[in-house]
């Protein structure tokens, strides 16, 4: 443990020989991002050394392509974040909310991005550790230096200020004005909800499985005189350049590892919070350095409210409410009040690779405009597309062709790692989850319902549903706010794909067996090749799931599942007074599987790789060991407890179409495909 002399020695000793070959010519409207010396070992002293940081020893890099509202999600720097300062949150979108009150952050957790165990992951772990810390709050109190200036002092709960008993940033706006941030929740009691014994450990190889860790968001709260300003967009001229800006400063403190209720705020603290105490681990008066002094983000553009980006797909909000409304959300939300009863959103690009980069999929467009009419047709009200595709490839042809039911929205952020799950650092496909969090937080406050897909994935309405609104209506009435539907990959059937040509090459088969490309041909949909699920009856023990979700209920969504609802951030108090028992918060006691039989099913067309294929004409006869992807349909009338399991040529029965899909799903999409200017479709 180091004396805190020797601290202050040593920072100005590396104050008088630092340089700074990014230093520019300042400007106030250019984002920059100042990066602080971070002194791992400082963490190590306690109560924490207070930071004698100085601005000449900040590093800046400046940003002059982000000055566009139009195109900040593509110039925003996200493939060139400064890992310099890993305090810095890595920002993915930001935008204010439609009220005006609030400039919305969706930021990721970059240090899942490498999670390994060999020395070189190690060492980014150990330095990454700052971005954990961005996810638990601290409390501070304001005081004031003798000529008015407002410093900030890291202190107990009871001794901070209301705004500042949660929070993480100072938010300075362009006019002088500071408020301090707010978590959309606070992410320990959820841990602590979770029964997660532990929020981060310092290693960092079990992190990634508190996945609800893996997105940062959180508010800066707008000044009082901005918030009509901020509302209308009258503060961005030509609906694309501001005039309004906003820096963040994080509050630098170690991450606190171990139990997560150790440090819990009043409204969650059952019994006290455990383990630490604020004037023992910080001092008494540690106060903040002045913002020039500070690593930050600065000048990040306040941009349009998304009702005045997107008005087509969007309601203008309602009027301002004179009292300060909580961020809390109501188990009884008021139905049928926002432009939309239900929308689906996707996250896409014309071309991609598979997990592990395996297996390169450019079928892209055709996949979507088929995947966009099916939902249209189904009663999905708007769509919103995540267009992840880069270079000249693009997915507007396709979402052209759907004005007023399809936005799309620019999103070219690469994703930070694409291992399978069993690698030694499992991937963080960053890019999906942000746009899946930007895409709820923009538009949720414009519908009732959200679903999460892929393209692949048809969510379909069976037994006597022609249409999801119905059955969503049915939800509703009985309190249910999640629900959730299978994932199992179905086979295309074989009798319905271009007949294989066989590729006798290792290197691409990646066995020595034969394989091939699976094409679909133009006379048939996607829908219908792979209407054959491995399964005749669903049951909830899936590898995965997708899900339909209401809005103001689910705080936060990843991928397949609803990892923190209203339920989830309630105390004690609050669940008994809403008349529900405060227990397991997995599964939701307001979600519940869709009954794919008689209400809704989910059919995942998920492309076969050409590895995938290798001895598909053994494997699936039977003589050779290994899964058959290539679906042979069961009868319609087979019986369960035949002996037969072949067809008259000898391929194995492996799948079951769906007949409420066959006979009234494909027709009618047949139809809506002869209307597509993406592929000439030549089926009847």
């Amino acid at each position: 443990m180091k004396h805190p002399n020797e601290i202050k020695k040593r920072r100005k000793e590396s104050s008088s020989s630092s340089s700074n070959k990014y230093n520019k010519s300042p400007s106030s409207r250019i984002l920059k991002a100042y990066l602080e010396p971070i002194y791992l070992e400082d963490w190590e002293t306690i109560p924490l050394p207070v930071r004698n940081i100085t601005k000449d020893q900040l590093t800046v890099i400046e940003y002059p392509r982000v000055n566009s509202c139009r195109r900040l999600s593509e110039t925003f720097p996200i493939d060139d974040y400064p890992d310099g300062d890993p305090f810095l949150p890595w920002i993915h979108d930001v935008f204010p909310t439609d009220n005006g009150r609030y400039i919305q952050f969706v930021a990721q957790n970059k240090r899942r991005c490498q999670a390994g165990t060999t020395p070189d992951q190690l060492d980014i772990l150990e330095k990454m550790q700052p971005q954990l810390s961005l996810l638990q709050h601290v409390p501070v109190q304001r005081i004031k230096e003798k000529d008015d200036e407002i410093r900030y002092k890291l202190s107990s709960h009871e001794d901070a200020d209301p705004d500042g008993i949660e929070t993480r940033f100072i938010c300075k706006f362009s006019d002088g004005q500071e408020t301090l941030s707010r978590f959309n929740f606070n992410y320990e009691y959820a841990a602590k909800r979770k029964n997660n014994k532990q929020l981060f450990t310092k290693n960092g190889h079990k992190d990634n499985k508190s996945i609800h860790t893996s997105q940062l968001i959180f508010m800066c709260p707008v000044p009082t005189n901005l918030v009509d300003t901020v509302r209308d967009g009258t503060s961005v001229i030509d609906d694309d350049h501001a005039t309004l800006f906003v820096s963040l400063i994080p509050m630098r403190t170690p991450p606190r590892y171990g139990s997560p209720d150790r440090f819990l705020p009043p409204r969650y603290q059952h019994g006290g919070s455990k383990n630490f105490t604020a004037f023992l681990e910080w001092g008494e008066a540690h106060i903040l350095p002045r913002i020039e002094d500070s690593g930050r983000w600065e000048n990040i553009p306040i941009c349009l409210p998304t009702w005045k980006a997107y008005p087509n797909a969007t309601s203008p909000p309602p009027p301002p409410k004179e009292e300060v409304e909580d961020l809390g959300v109501s188990l009884n939300s008021t139905m049928n009040t926002k432009k939309h009863r239900v929308v689906a959103t996707a996250w896409a690009s014309a071309s991609y690779s598979t997990r592990g980069d395996r297996f390169a999929i450019d079928d892209g467009p055709r996949r979507l405009d088929e995947w966009i009419r099916f939902h249209l047709m189904i009663g999905i009200d708007h769509i919103f597309i995540y267009d992840n595709s880069h270079g000249e490839n693009s997915l507007k042809d396709v979402t052209d062709q759907f004005p007023g039911e399809v936005t799309r929205i620019r999103w070219p952020a690469t994703i930070c790692n694409n291992n399978r799950s069993f690698h030694d650092s499992p991937g963080d496909r960053s890019s999906q989850y942000a746009a899946e969090s930007s895409c709820r937080l923009r538009f949720g406050p414009h519908t009732d319902w959200m679903a999460n897909m892929d393209i692949d994935e048809y969510i379909t309405p069976v037994g006597d549903y022609t249409s999801v609104k119905p059955f969503l209506a049915n939800l509703d009435n009985h309190g249910t706010k999640i629900i959730s539907f299978g994932s199992w990959r179905a086979w295309p059937r074989r009798d319905l794909i271009e007949d294989p040509v066989p590729i006798q090459n290792k290197n691409i088969c990646d066995q020595p067996h034969p394989c091939f490309v699976l094409k679909v041909p133009n006379n048939y949909t996607i829908l219908q090749t792979y209407n054959c699920d491995r399964q005749k009856v669903k049951t909830e023990k899936m590898p995965a799931e997708k899900q339909i979700y209401r809005t103001d209920y689910v705080l936060q969504h990843f991928v397949h599942f609803s990892t923190v609802s209203a339920y989830t951030m309630m105390n004690i108090q609050e669940t008994v007074a809403a008349g529900m028992k405060f227990g397991r918060v997995a599964p939701d006691p307001l979600s519940r599987f869709a009954n794919e039989e008689t209400e809704v099913t989910m059919l995942h067309a998920k492309a076969v790789a050409i590895q995938d294929t290798a001895g598909w004409q053994t494997r699936c006869k039977g003589d050779m060991k290994g899964e058959c992807r290539i679906g042979v349909p069961h009868p319609l009338d087979f019986d369960e407890s035949s002996t037969i399991t072949k067809d008259d040529q000898g391929w194995l029965y492996n799948c079951y179409p769906n007949p409420k899909i066959e006979d009234y799903w494909i027709p009618l999409l047949n139809k809506e495909m002869k209307k597509s200017k993406i592929i000439n479709f030549t089926g009847s």
